[in-house]
């Protein structure tokens, strides 16, 4: 199992999504819990505005129950695989397999 360092891998996802902000769909619902921890890594709307308070309780009821080592794995996980293998209408496989789209208010339309 590979060691994930926590700071470098947030500071990492916030310099990604300040290049690219709609790439935090590619999270999956996979992108509450990380929203999560940017903001509780002390990362807020002055470093990526979609940084506010917003969640979808739908999507993010999803997620499974997990540490935050293999949540990240598997957030990062399911980053890769869904930007190498995009569907068209945007949507996103939760854990079960079932179609989602993943829409963060606080992204303001992206």
């Amino acid at each position: 199992m590979n060691h994930i360092d926590v700071d470098t891998a947030l500071r990492n996802t916030l310099q990604q999504l300040q290049a690219d902000p709609v790439r935090y769909r590619l999270f999956g619902v996979y992108w509450w819990p990380i929203k999560a921890l940017l903001k509780r890594a002390g990362y807020g709307p002055d470093q990526l505005f979609m940084l506010g308070d917003y969640q979808d309780a739908g999507t993010a009821a999803l997620v499974p129950k997990m540490d935050l080592h293999d949540t990240l794995q598997v957030a990062f996980e399911e980053y890769a695989q869904n930007a190498a293998y995009p569907h068209s209408d945007g949507t996103v496989e939760d854990p079960d397999g079932d179609m989602v789209l993943v829409i963060d208010e606080d992204a303001g339309g992206l």
